[in-house]
């Protein structure tokens, strides 16, 4: 029997895939053409033992060549492939990638028949799907195409596979990939769409491209790689060279590329480069941009934000390009529109004008005397950095009361955590409340320019719904509400007495019989808490948790007070029914099942929701997903929301703790700096509370036991977190200074021969989230054990040491609180604060800290033997820092937190 003739190469570079490799090379086989095809695996120089899986694969069928090389990159791989080709037709597949059975077979009658440069597919990514925007000429059925002109959304399509090329015209082209860099794929098949007769396309999945999980891909972290800016540039650069070949349709189509393409290195280059490199980039913007019109350059840019790095090309400002947060200070407005204020052309005005602006509405307080109510939130203007105030006056306007009032421009840590450029983001604005009128009112910023004024309809935020209860000030009631989908509004209502309190609650109820005739979200909700209100009372209800299955922290202490000391009723502490802490309550009583119907009936009428983590995450039932919850029942409930914490704060919380994101009434602290830190950088005022943690009147030490504990806190970046599991590691953990370090650690002989000298047992208790990585790091040794923490707490384990070892946790102030000696051993501290994303704030260990800090493995053995050698005692210098750092030591923790709880106002209903 005659084999057919060989139709098509298809090329596949292979390195380092032996995870995904079979399954691509089976997709390989089951082409229905499978036997017209010539195969070359080219591997370049794995070292997983994808050359074998490659080899292997070529001795099963004899249409399949494998070659190795050094590694050159997969631009040199697939060259060499190329070199040796020898069909009419050439596919590219990558070695992680499918191919669906029939692709080949429909690429190939699609090239053969129309007598085309190329046939094209479409294409799925998994395990999630993506949009593309080289997607858009599909699904109208195979046609073909003349040119690229006739789709010129092709042109983004800038990967060589689900194609298949006439190799001759390849050839004829003298296109090959770009060999050592990045992107190298697209000197390829970018071009060849730009010279291409006929391109026919099959609107049918050719190929299916894997998003792999970890970070392994070329093209993660796209922009934080150096050399990616570099290489795509010359890929522009040699890109822009082919304009004198081509017509001025197909060059209108080539600067389409090359405009959205590189817009957003363009947009970060003066982030990632000095000076130096930045004025080599902009020299070759400005070669490849100069012919290019601005109105073009809008046309085909994201927005304001991608302009700005093409408006300094264009006015050939270095500056505007190097330091952007320097040249842009403000906006000015014209006919509604605003634009960046910086002067240019007309020509140039498309590139300044400003497409998006939003203002989100994040609190709203009354003054102690109740005269004024701040409003205050932040404003995002697209492509106006700032690190420092801009030069624009803002209003905001209350439509409805004939009112406009000055914004203040803020400083926000929080805004400054996520980017430097969102430093002065925030806003703030006194609305006298005796000019306000009775009625509905939209809120408006409103730029204050020399030109004219333009305003922006303000939004509502997560916090701003937290805040959304009924402010009452003299005989005005003020409810922080929404209109439309998100639009942030204040509902008001000036009438005194028992009349004004009738009319608001009968207004309250008609909002609540509209709400549930129409079906709308927590409907069912609004009736029960309607129906149940008059047997509840006035009922202070206070509802306490944690994490939904435990019981060990700051939540549980105060509650045992409450049920024991203060012997409140109207307790309930809500808790999973398998959760093991159940048996640690059991005596109080009032302990309610997490999602039982209780707890949701609980939820509808509580006065306080207690918690020492994120209420929202861990108090709400599973089913009451949070953002409807804010925006249709938890302002008609209004309950005060206290935080415990669950550490004294040491590091810059602000990104998830700012009263702009968590809007908390009662924030507890321990120390002083603790509470300035809280009451200013993240804005709480006098709603922090220096009260002392509850846990800590339980802090009694309980020492002699010849323990030391060793108690990292976890990184976010080596594991996927228990409240997220989309969420995948950053950073892989075997190999990390994390596993290196506790290696080194538990593998150290001097470390063992002083525990067993001295008779010590070094105990490790990993944080919770980190416990399924650490199964095997304890040896198998009387010297070292693993701390159980379903069986012991974590603050007997803390009382029970003699010696205390942690690296960035809180947990080493409630150590230092009980007076036993610790060692900050930060082993990874340039990782944990820049990969980890964590910030330092205003206690460092080494000036404040309560013991010494070590950096390595070998250190902190060091510190160990010391400490052990002086039979465990804290040195002066550290019970000094310890007595400063606190504000209360006393045990009566709980009464104090009891205390600020119970002078929290209640709702207005």
């Amino acid at each position: 029997m005659v084999s057919p003739a060989r139709q098509v190469t298809i090329i596949v570079p292979v390195y380092n895939v032996a995870d995904y490799l079979p399954e691509t090379l089976d997709s390989i086989a089951a082409q229905t053409v499978f036997a017209q095809c010539h195969v070359i695996l080219v591997d370049d120089g794995s070292t997983d033992g994808s050359d074998l899986l490659a080899k292997q694969f070529a001795t099963e069928h004899p249409n399949v060549t494998a070659v190795q090389q050094e590694n050159s990159g997969p631009g040199a791989a697939r060259n060499r492939a190329l070199d040796m080709a020898d069909t009419p037709y050439v596919a590219f597949v990558d070695s992680d990638d499918l191919l669906p059975p029939r692709a080949i077979e429909v690429l190939l009658k699609a090239i053969v028949t129309h007598k085309a440069s190329i046939a094209v597919g479409d294409m799925d990514t998994f395990p999630k799907p993506t949009t593309f925007l080289w997607k858009k000429p599909f699904g109208k059925g195979d046609r073909l195409l003349e040119t690229v002109v006739d789709a010129p959304d092709l042109i983004f399509d800038a990967g060589p596979c689900h194609k298949i090329y006439d190799l001759a015209q390849l050839r004829a082209h003298g296109l090959r990939f770009r060999e050592g860099v990045h992107f190298e794929d697209a000197f390829l098949a970018v071009p060849m769409l730009l010279k291409a007769e006929r391109i026919a396309l099959v609107d049918e999945v050719v190929y299916q491209y894997r998003k792999r999980e970890a970070a392994s891909s070329i093209m993660d972290n796209l922009f934080v790689r150096k050399q990616n800016f570099w290489d795509h540039l010359e890929l522009c650069d040699t890109l822009a060279g082919l304009r004198p070949e081509l017509d001025v349709f197909r060059r209108e189509v080539l600067e389409r590329f090359l405009v959205r393409s590189y817009q957003g290195f363009a947009m970060r280059a003066h982030g990632v480069f000095e000076d130096a490199d930045l004025w080599k980039i902009f020299e070759k913007l400005i070669r490849i941009y100069q012919d290019i019109d601005p109105s073009f350059i809008a046309r085909w840019t994201l927005d304001t934000r991608h302009r700005v790095a093409y408006l300094a090309v264009k006015s050939y400002d270095f500056e505007l390009f190097a330091r952007p947060g320097e040249r842009l200070r403000g906006v000015v407005a014209c006919g509604g529109d605003l634009y960046l204020d910086y002067p240019v052309t007309p020509a140039l005005l498309p590139l300044t004008r400003v497409t998006a602006v939003s203002a989100r509405l994040e609190q709203a307080r009354l003054s102690p005397s109740g005269d004024v109510l701040k409003l205050s939130g932040h404003v995002v203007i697209n492509g106006l950095p700032m690190r420092g105030p801009m030069r624009t006056p803002l209003g905001l306007r209350v439509r409805g009361s004939g009112l406009t009032v000055p914004v203040v421009q803020e400083r926000r840590l929080d805004l400054k955590a996520a980017d430097e450029s969102h430093e002065w983001r925030g806003f703030s604005a006194e609305i006298p409340v005796s000019q306000l009128r009775n009625g509905q009112h939209n809120l408006r910023l409103v730029f204050l320019s020399e030109t004219g004024q333009a305003s922006r309809q303000c939004q509502i935020s997560a916090a701003f719904l937290r805040d959304a209860n009924t402010k009452v000030a003299g005989d005005t009631r003020i409810l922080p509400t929404f209109t439309g989908r998100e639009d942030a509004a204040l509902l008001v209502q000036r009438q005194a007495g028992p009349t004004g309190r009738r009319k608001w609650r009968n207004m309250m109820v008609r909002k609540d019989l509209r709400h549930i005739a129409a079906r709308a979200p927590f409907w069912k909700q609004r009736l029960l808490r309607l129906v149940t209100a008059p047997l509840m009372g006035r009922r202070d209800i206070w509802l306490i948790g944690e994490r939904k299955d435990t019981a060990q922290d700051n939540s549980s202490h105060l509650f045992r007070h409450l049920r024991q000391v203060e012997r409140r009723r109207n307790v309930y502490y809500v808790l999973t029914k398998d959760s093991p802490d159940r048996h640690r309550l059991r005596d109080l009583g009032n302990v309610v099942t997490y999602d039982s119907f209780r707890h949701k009936f609980l939820m509808l009428h509580t006065t306080k929701l207690i918690n020492s983590y994120d209420i929202d995450a861990y108090m709400l039932p599973t089913r009451w997903e949070r953002s409807p919850f804010l925006k249709h029942l938890n302002w008609r409930i209004g309950s005060s929301r206290v935080f415990l914490q669950h550490g004294v704060i040491e590091k810059d919380v602000s990104a998830g703790l700012h009263r702009g994101r968590g809007s908390f009434d009662l924030f507890v602290t321990s120390a002083h700096r603790e509470a300035e830190y809280v009451s200013t950088d993240l804005d709480y005022g006098d709603l922090v509370k220096t009260t002392g943690l509850p846990r800590f009147d339980a802090l009694v030490p309980d020492r002699g036991r010849r323990r030391i504990l060793f108690m990292p806190t976890w990184r976010t970046y080596l594991v996927t977190p228990s409240y997220n599991k989309a969420a995948r590691p950053r950073v892989a953990f075997q190999g990390s200074a994390y596993q290196v370090f506790l290696s080194e650690l538990f593998g150290s002989e001097r470390l063992r021969q002083a525990l067993r000298g001295h008779g010590y047992v070094l105990e490790f208790l990993p944080h919770y989230e980190m416990r399924s990585l650490l199964t095997d790091v304890v040896p198998a040794d009387d010297c070292f054990a693993m701390a159980d923490q379903t069986t012991r707490t974590v603050q007997d384990a803390l009382r029970q040491c003699d010696l205390f070892i942690t690296d960035y946790s809180s947990t080493a102030v409630d150590v230092a609180y009980l007076g036993t000696p610790l060692i900050y051993t930060q082993f990874d501290a340039e990782e944990f604060f820049t990969i980890g994303g964590y910030k330092k704030g205003y206690f460092d260990a080494r000036e404040d800290g309560f013991g010494p800090v070590a950096e390595t493995a070998e250190e902190t053995v060091d510190a160990i033997v010391r400490y052990l050698e002086n039979r465990c005692v804290r040195e002066e210098k550290y019970s000094r820092r310890a007595a400063d750092f606190f504000a209360v030591q006393d045990r009566n923790n709980c009464q104090r937190v009891a205390a600020a709880i119970a002078a929290l106002p209640g709702p207005q209903r």
